[in-house]
């Protein structure tokens, strides 16, 4: 599953990439981030997190207690409800279309006839793509159900594997872009056909995305699942009372994230949106290759061990997901902040670093918050399969509202502070949630000071000098002078890590071996 996940984000990475050389840090980028973000933030808003937080806890407790043929018709009473909403919610959209990105760009406030003109044009770029865009919300919410069904099934990787078929074809469909439109600009590019083919290609990636999933449907023994309209169901109630929670967790998600989006499109300048939409993805690599593996692997036991109320079994579990996700996490944070620079000055600024680039920015603040996003999440889905929806929605809250503070009151003209807000909000409430799980008799807390962590960290905080040093041994900020820099400081780093890691386990292994012969004697 992990490698699934890691081909997954590379050709998503891939992607961002294709997409920053094709449109760059412009308006035209701009408009196309904002409007490939609203429909994951409808579905979200829809369906994503009331099925990602209830559906398989819920689904598996079911199976459990009732068996079978029962659980499955209810389960079918589910699934049917939530095409029924998909759809609702999919149309209602697409009417809306120009309010909504009226609403995220409202904040802007253009001087002189030139500037209005050019947002009227990109707001009017941003509702075209939109509407092309919204068919993605349906997509999104039958790819949901069928990963939480073969989730508890215990089939994860094709989950995992499908997503780089909606990249690939992404990745196609903005080359061909590039081709046929090498220097698009607003005015040109409103109402042309290559405009249609942008928007209906993107969305035909994921519609692939779910066909590719058919197959292990088609293994996976769900032949019991069917139109049943049942909204009296038991589970569907279920589903229902601990979604009111859940939405109203989305509800604060994407709030908070429309604060965030919001102010970037009213500083303006150079592709804000498209910075902090950059910057985020990068951030997020190390975590969805990592952390979601390993969660998505554990979330099935934790639900069952919650239903058996086997807490101390849920403690060790949680932990050992906890201890392996910052284990790997603590490391690339270093790597993210030190190296955001080049990192960004490479992969999307054609090996270009002469200046300071705001994405890179963007990436180097979200990074530094990215172990209390970790701790976060793993709090977030420990309570999940406890189906403490309650919690879940006031951490949330408290984590959302300290955002959207902490943005009105530094991020209102400054991307880094922005992008601080974020990450600050995370790292003090992911406190928050050690200690409320805590409450419910599972302490996890023990383990940001576990042995195996503090490792980590040390050689993090080693491998971080060496590569300060050996990046500071060179000004070359362009070209292959850049890249050799930038490759050259990040293999040491990552060598000086390695060794220090080895060095304890071998003296782990000798003190082992001498115990035993302790032991013996």
């Amino acid at each position: 599953m992990a490698s699934g996940t890691l081909v997954s984000r590379l050709t998503g990475l891939l992607r961002v990439l294709v997409l920053a050389w094709v449109f760059g840090f412009t308006p035209i980028a701009d408009a196309f981030n904002l409007a490939n973000t609203v429909p994951n933030m409808l579905f979200d808003l829809v369906l994503g997190g009331i099925a990602s937080a209830t559906f398989i806890p819920v689904f598996i407790e079911r199976l459990s207690v009732d068996g079978e043929r029962k659980a499955w018709r209810s389960i079918s009473s589910v699934i049917t409800g939530s095409l029924v909403v998909l759809f609702a919610a999919s149309v209602l959209a697409w009417i809306f279309a120009p309010w909504i990105i009226d609403g995220f760009t409202a904040l802007n406030h253009p001087h002189g006839l030139s500037h209005i003109s050019n947002l009227q044009q990109q707001r009017e770029l941003a509702t075209s793509l939109l509407r092309w865009f919204i068919p993605q919300i349906f997509f999104y919410g039958i790819i949901g159900i069928a990963t939480a069904l073969l989730n508890i099934r215990n089939k994860f990787a094709p989950g995992s594997w499908v997503p780089v078929i909606n990249n690939i074809v992404c990745i196609a469909v903005l080359v061909w872009f590039h081709l046929v439109d090498p220097t698009p600009s607003l005015s040109t590019l409103n109402g042309s056909g290559h405009l249609v083919w942008l928007g209906l290609g993107t969305t035909c990636g994921v519609l692939l995305q779910f066909i590719f999933l058919l197959p292990s449907l088609a293994k996976s023994d769900l032949g019991r699942v069917t139109f049943n309209f049942n909204f009296r169901d038991p589970v569907v109630r279920t589903i229902g009372r601990l979604g009111s929670w859940t939405l109203l967790v989305v509800v604060a998600n994407q709030l908070s994230l429309y604060v965030v989006l919001a102010f970037a499109f009213g500083i303006g300048g150079g592709g804000p949106v498209s910075a902090y939409t950059y910057g985020w993805s990068f951030m997020q690599m190390p975590y969805a290759v990592i952390v979601v593996s390993v969660l998505s692997a554990l979330t099935p036991q934790l639900s069952k061990l919650a239903t058996e109320k086997d807490f101390a079994g849920f403690a060790e579990r949680l932990r050992f997901g906890l201890r392996q996700s910052l284990v790997i996490i603590v490391p690339c944070t270093i790597g993210l902040v030190l190296l955001s620079q080049p990192l960004v000055g490479v992969l999307l600024n054609h090996v270009h670093a002469e200046h300071r680039l705001l994405a890179g920015s963007v990436l180097a603040v979200l990074g530094a918050g990215l172990p209390g996003f970790t701790v976060f999440q793993v709090c977030i889905r420990g309570l999940q399969a406890m189906q403490r929806a309650r919690d879940v929605f006031y951490l949330y809250a408290l984590q959302n509202g300290l955002t959207v503070l902490l943005a009105m009151t530094m991020g209102r003209h400054s991307m880094a502070g922005l992008c601080a807000s974020v990450s600050i909000s995370y790292s003090a409430v992911a406190l928050v949630g050690l200690a409320n799980l805590t409450r419910h008799q599972v302490n996890i807390s023990a383990t940001l000071w576990s042995k195996h962590v503090l490792r980590s960290v040390l050689a993090s905080v080693a491998s971080g000098l060496v590569i300060a040093m050996a990046y500071a041994s060179s000004t070359s900020s362009s070209g292959l002078g850049l890249l050799t820099r930038f490759g050259g400081s990040a293999l040491l780093g990552i060598l000086t890590y390695l060794t220090f890691i080895v060095i304890w386990q071998r003296n782990a292994v000798r003190n082992s071996k001498k115990s035993v012969r302790l032991d013996k004697f």
